[in-house]
C-alpha cells in the first residue's frame, strides 16, 4: 500500500509562497449550517486506539478516537490510515493531528472530533450518508494564523477479503480537484478530494504511487467561518462518470444528506419499543443498541442489502471486522428487533438471506462483500459450513410473524422455510430426533479442543429444538396439518432427548455436548444458556444449571464465561475457552428470567449496558477477557449480536414482553429490579396495534397503566411477585378480578381496544433481594456478590451467596421486614429495606459461599 498526503492551506496572504495564492473561484460553497446535538450523544476526551465507526448502507468510515481511518465504499476498501496533520509558520514539522485530538461527540447520525491547538480550532464532521457510496467530511475551521490541514492516506483500492482485482493506479485530476483511484478495465472507480484544492502532486502513470500526494488548498479565512471545507469520498464498481456524478452529489447535497441521516435516526428511535426506567444508564445503552442493529443494514452493488454481523478496522488485511453477511448473527439479532420494533429491517433480512439459500435448502453460514466478483458460493469452505444457520432461519422467520402477524411475508418464505426444515431432517440419522453436527456442520464451536468428537452440542440441539416448536406453528398458519402433526411428534422427541441426555445429575448441570461412541462431555460451558432462553428445559434442572453459571468459575462482573474457569482447558483469552462474550451472556442473563431468577439475571444486563460506554462509544465489543474488564486485542469493536444482547434479555426477560400478532394477543410479565419505584414501555409492538406500559411498584403493590392504539387486543399480564408473597389481589379498572394460577404466579387477561386500563396487584408479605450491581472501569476484576439462589421455604427465605473469600458485603431486601439472620448481621432497616451485612467465609479457595436463612 501506498501513502497519500493531501495538503489545505487557510491563507493569510503570501505565507509559503505560491502555497497560499488565492483560491479559485466558482467552486461549489458549503454554507456552515448547524450540526445538532443528539438526545443520546456521548462526548468526552479523546482516547488513543478506541474504535469510531460511522457507517451508512453504502459506505463506512472505521477509524479511531484521535482521527485515523480507513474509508470503505463496499465493497471497496478506499484507503487507509486516513487522517489530519496541521502546519503552523511557527514549527517546521507539522503538528500531528493524533497529538491534538481532544474531544469527541459520537452521534447516530455524525460524529465530530475536535482539534484544539493555541492557534486554531477545526472540527471534523464525519457523515456517512444513509444511501450514498460515499462519505462526506466537514472541516470547521476556526483559526487567526496561516494554517495547512494536511490530509493523508494510504492507497488501497481492493476489494473486500478475499476478493482481489490488478491494474490499479491513482492520479491527481485536476478538472475535479481530486485524486482518482481506477484500475486498468476502468470498471472500478474511485474519488478522494476537495472543490478548494488548487495544486497537487504528480503521480507515476498506471500505478499506485509509492511517495507521498499532497494537494494545497488557500483559504479565505472569512470564508472559512462561513463555510464547510468537504472531503469527499465516493467509489463505486461503476462507469466513472457515475462515480464523479456522485462524488459531487455529496458536494452539493451536503446539508440535506446530513438532515437525511437525523431524520432517519429520528424516526428509528421514534418507531422502537422506548424504554424508561430509573437507570439512565439501562436506557441510554438501549438506545445505542437499537442505533447499532440498525447499522447491520448494507446494501451492496452485485448482492442486495442484508444484515452484516459487525464492524472494525482491517488493518493490513481486506476484512472490515465482520463487515459481511453473516446468516447465524442476522438470526440471532433479529429477535431483539422483532422484540423492540425494528421489523422491516429483519423483513429484509429474511428476504436476503433465502435468496442466497443452497438448493438443498441449507442457509448461508457467511457471504463476503466480495462474493459477488468470485465463485463464493461454489468454491470457498465458508459460505454454508455452520449448521445452526438453517434452523435460526426458521426460528428468525416465525418470532418475526409472532411479533407482526405479516402472513404475507410467511407465503412469500414458505418454500424457503420448507426447505430449510427438509435439510435440518437430513442432519438426524441416529433417532434421537436432534442435528448431528458431523452431517450438518459447526455449531457452537469453531475453533479449541472442548470440540473434539462432538456428535450433537447442546447450542445447536436447542436452536433445532425452538425451530421445531416454530414448524409446529408455522405449518398449522400455512394450513399443513400434516406437517404440523410430523414436527409437534419430531419436537416431543427432540425436547426428551435434550433434557434427559445432556443432563448430569452428579453435577448439577447440563453438558456441553453428546460424544461419538455415546460418551458425554461433561464440561460447564456458557451454550445450555441458548436453551434456558428458549425456556426449553425442565424447571428445577434449568435452575440448578443457572446456580452454577452465577458461581464465580463461570461469571465475572462483565459477563458469563465460555468455560469454567477450573475446566483445564480454560484460557481468559481463548476465543470459546474462556473469553467472555456479551452473545452468550445475553442467552444467560434471559434464561435468568426465564426461570424466575431475575436477582441473577439483572447484574449481567447492567454489566452488558456499560460496554457501550467503556470502550468505543456507543458500541458493543465482540468479547472480553476471562480476568479483566477489557475487550481482548482481537476482538472486533462493533458487534451487533452483542448489542442485541442488551435488548433480548430486557425486552423478553425484564420486561417479559412476548407478542402474537396472529392471535391479536400478547404477554407482558414483568420482573422490575426491586428498588425501581417506576418503568414505562412506549410503543410495544403487536402487529398494527401499539401499547404504551406504565408500571408503577412499591411495597406490596405493582399498578401498570395500559394504553392501546390500533386494533384490539387481549394482553396477558403475568407480574413477578416476590417470594413468599400472599393474599394476592388482582384489580382491573379498580374491580377485584379471579387471577389464573400458573407455575410463574398469578396472570389476568386484559382486553384493551384504545382505552386506557389500569392494572393493580396487591399482596402481603414476600420478600425480594437487590440484585448487586457494580459500575465498572477497564481493567477490573471480578469482585461483586453473587446471589446464588434464593427462594422461600418453610418458616421464612433461603439465600445463598458467593463472594471473595473473607470480603464483608451488604445486601438489601426489599419486602417483609426480617428480623433475624442464620449469618450475617441485619444492620438496619430503610422503609421497606432490611440491610443484611454478610462476610464470605475464609479457606482454602479465593471465594466462599454463604447459605442464609432469614425470618421476620
Amino acid at each position: 500500500m501506498h501513502r497519500v498526503v493531501v495538503t489545505f492551506v487557510a491563507a493569510f496572504g503570501c505565507w509559503g509562497g505560491a502555497a497560499f495564492a488565492q483560491a479559485p473561484a466558482g467552486q461549489p460553497a458549503i454554507p456552515r449550517f448547524a450540526i445538532a446535538s443528539s438526545p443520546i450523544s456521548l462526548r468526552g476526551d479523546v482516547r488513543p486506539h478506541q474504535f469510531v465507526g460511522v457507517e451508512g448502507h453504502q459506505a463506512a468510515w472505521l477509524g479511531s478516537e484521535t482521527g485515523e481511518a480507513e474509508l470503505w465504499v463496499h465493497p471497496i476498501k478506499l484507503a487507509s490510515a486516513f487522517q489530519l496533520d496541521f502546519q503552523i509558520p511557527d514549527y517546521v514539522d507539522p503538528v500531528k493531528g493524533s497529538d491534538v485530538a481532544r474531544t469527541i461527540e459520537v452521534r447516530p447520525e455524525l460524529t465530530t472530533i475536535t482539534y484544539s491547538h493555541a492557534t486554531f480550532t477545526v472540527k471534523e464532521h464525519i457523515l456517512a450518508p444513509l444511501d450514498e457510496p460515499g462519505l462526506l467530511v466537514l472541516l470547521e475551521v476556526d483559526t487567526f494564523r496561516p494554517l495547512q490541514i494536511i490530509v493523508s492516506f494510504k492507497t488501497v483500492f481492493q476489494y473486500a477479503w478475499p476478493g482481489a482485482f490488478g491494474g490499479q493506479y491513482a492520479g491527481w485530476d485536476d478538472s475535479l480537484k481530486a485524486f482518482v483511484l481506477s484500475e486498468s478495465l476502468r470498471q472500478r472507480n474511485g474519488l478522494i478530494g476537495s472543490p478548494w484544492a488548487t495544486t497537487a502532486s504528480n503521480h507515476p502513470a498506471h500505478a499506485l504511487p509509492d511517495a507521498p500526494s499532497v494537494f494545497r488548498i488557500p483559504v479565505d479565512a472569512a470564508r472559512a467561518r462561513r463555510e464547510f471545507i468537504p472531503i469527499a469520498i465516493a467509489a463505486g464498481i461503476a462507469p466513472r462518470d457515475q462515480v464523479i456524478a456522485t462524488y459531487q452529489r455529496l458536494i452539493a447535497n451536503a446539508k440535506q444528506l446530513y438532515e437525511e441521516k437525523r431524520a432517519h435516526v429520528d424516526r428509528l428511535l421514534a418507531g422502537a419499543t422506548r424504554i424508561e426506567t430509573p437507570d439512565p444508564t439501562i436506557d441510554r445503552a438501549y438506545q445505542w443498541a437499537l442505533v447499532n442493529l440498525d447499522e447491520q443494514m448494507v446494501c451492496n452493488p452485485d448482492l442486495g442489502c442484508g444484515l452484516v454481523a459487525g464492524w472494525g478496522p482491517s488493518g493490513q488485511g481486506t476484512r472490515p471486522g465482520f463487515g459481511w453477511f453473516f446468516g447465524g448473527d442476522a438470526a440471532i439479532n433479529s429477535l431483539a428487533m422483532s422484540s423492540s420494533g425494528l421489523t422491516a429491517a429483519v423483513a429484509q433480512g429474511l428476504r436476503f438471506l433465502a435468496k442466497y439459500q443452497r438448493a438443498d435448502g441449507k442457509i448461508t453460514h457467511e457471504i463476503s462483500q466480495s462474493a459477488g466478483r468470485l465463485p463464493w458460493f461454489t468454491e470457498y469452505p465458508y459460505t454454508y459450513y455452520h449448521a445452526d444457520t438453517t434452523p435460526y432461519y426458521i426460528v428468525a422467520a416465525w418470532r418475526y410473524w409472532r411479533a407482526t402477524g405479516d402472513d404475507a411475508l410467511i407465503g412469500e418464505l414458505w418454500p424457503a422455510i420448507r426447505k430449510a426444515y427438509a435439510w435440518c431432517l437430513t442432519t438426524e440419522s441416529d433417532g434421537d430426533g436432534l442435528i448431528e453436527n458431523e452431517l450438518g456442520g459447526l455449531g457452537a464451536i469453531e475453533v479449541g479442543a472442548i470440540s473434539a468428537g462432538i456428535h450433537e452440542d447442546i447450542y445447536l440441539a436447542s436452536v433445532w429444538v425452538e425451530a421445531l416448536r416454530a414448524m409446529t406453528e408455522l405449518a398449522s398458519a400455512e394450513h399443513d396439518p400434516t406437517l404440523a402433526g410430523d414436527t409437534r411428534a419430531m419436537l416431543e422427541k427432540a425436547s426428551k432427548t435434550l433434557n434427559d441426555r445432556f443432563w448430569i445429575e452428579s453435577a448439577g448441570h447440563y453438558a456441553f455436548g453428546l460424544l461419538k461412541g455415546g460418551k458425554v462431555n461433561d464440561a460447564l460451558t456458557v451454550w445450555p444458556s441458548t436453551a434456558l432462553a428458549f425456556d426449553l428445559l425442565d424447571r428445577a434442572r434449568g435452575a440448578r444449571t443457572l446456580e452454577e453459571m452465577s458461581t464465580y468459575r463461570m461469571s465475572t462482573d462483565w459477563g458469563t464465561r465460555m468455560l469454567a474457569k477450573d475446566h483445564p482447558l480454560y484460557g481468559p483469552l481463548e476465543y470459546n475457552m474462556g473469553a467472555v462474550w456479551p452473545f452468550v451472556t445475553g442467552f444467560v442473563a434471559l434464561g435468568q428470567y426465564n426461570y424466575g431468577r431475575p436477582w441473577a439475571g439483572y447484574p449481567l444486563v447492567h454489566a452488558v449496558a456499560g460496554l457501550a460506554f467503556d470502550f468505543a462509544r456507543g458500541r458493543y465489543p465482540e468479547l472480553l477477557s476471562g480476568e479483566y474488564y477489557r475487550p481482548l486485542d482481537t476482538a472486533v469493536p462493533q458487534q451487533f449480536f452483542a448489542a442485541s444482547m442488551l435488548v433480548t434479555p430486557l425486552m423478553r426477560g425484564l420486561v417479559g414482553w412476548s407478542a402474537d400478532a396472529p392471535g391479536h394477543r400478547a404477554r407482558l410479565a414483568p420482573q422490575l429490579p426491586p428498588e425501581w419505584p417506576h418503568a414505562a414501555l412506549r410503543g410495544l409492538a403487536v402487529g398494527e396495534s401499539r401499547l404504551d406500559a406504565e408500571l408503577d411498584q412499591r411495597a406490596g403493590r405493582l399498578a401498570a397503566r395500559l394504553t392501546t392504539t390500533g386494533p384490539a387486543l387481549t394482553l396477558t399480564f403475568a407480574p413477578a411477585l416476590p417470594a413468599g408473597a400472599s393474599a394476592v389481589v388482582l384489580k382491573v379498572d379498580g374491580k377485584r378480578v379471579t387471577p389464573v394460577s400458573g407455575a410463574d404466579g398469578p396472570s389476568v387477561d386484559v382486553s384493551l381496544d384504545k382505552d386506557t386500563r389500569t392494572v393493580t396487584v396487591t399482596w402481603q408479605g414476600g420478600l425480594a433481594p437487590e440484585a448487586p450491581v457494580r459500575d465498572l472501569q477497564p481493567g477490573d476484576t471480578s469482585r461483586t456478590l453473587r446471589i446464588l439462589d434464593f427462594q422461600a421455604v418453610a418458616g421464612g427465605w433461603d439465600l445463598r451467596l458467593e463472594g471473595l473469600a473473607g470480603v464483608s458485603y451488604e445486601v438489601r431486601l426489599h419486602g417483609a421486614p426480617v428480623t433475624t439472620a442464620s449469618a450475617g448481621e441485619i444492620v438496619g432497616h430503610d422503609g421497606d429495606v432490611t440491610r443484611l451485612r454478610v462476610t464470605m467465609p475464609s479457606g482454602d479457595g479465593s471465594t466462599g459461599t454463604l447459605l442464609v436463612h432469614l425470618t421476620r
